[in-house]
């Protein structure tokens, strides 16, 4: 439902906010699907998807032909500008029911579990 309201799905919301975080330097295809950890059939048909709602913009890269780079329209941007600062709250709010200790404690395993994520080739 949080997501929802601002017609976003979990998965659409990953995909914008990574690129969102490039601060207009967009990725490739495939840069985002290791951020995803998702498929390339799936992060080809996330992208459909995020450019049939004028969200995403995809460029060829004149280096390379096979290869295309990502970016946030200005529609995108302007949603990922209005939407994170309430996403933020609604984490915040969530982590609120943590104390100090059990916050430390979720960050050292979640760094853990990024490490392992990092060893895996997918």
């Amino acid at each position: 439902m949080h997501f929802a309201r601002y017609s976003l799905s979990k998965a659409k919301f990953n995909a914008l906010i990574q690129l969102f975080m490039t601060g207009g330097q967009g990725l490739t295809q495939s840069e985002l699907g290791k951020k995803l950890l998702v498929s390339r059939a799936n992060v080809t048909r996330l992208i459909d998807r995020l450019e049939k709602e004028d969200m995403v913009i995809r460029k060829g890269d004149p280096a390379d032909k096979r290869v295309f780079q990502l970016y946030l329209t200005d529609r995108a941007s302007m949603l990922m500008n209005t939407f994170v600062p309430i996403h933020n709250q609604y984490v915040h709010k969530i982590m609120s029911v943590l104390d100090t200790n059990e916050k430390e404690l979720l960050i050292t395993l979640l760094d853990k579990l990024k490490k392992g994520l990092d060893q895996c080739d997918f």
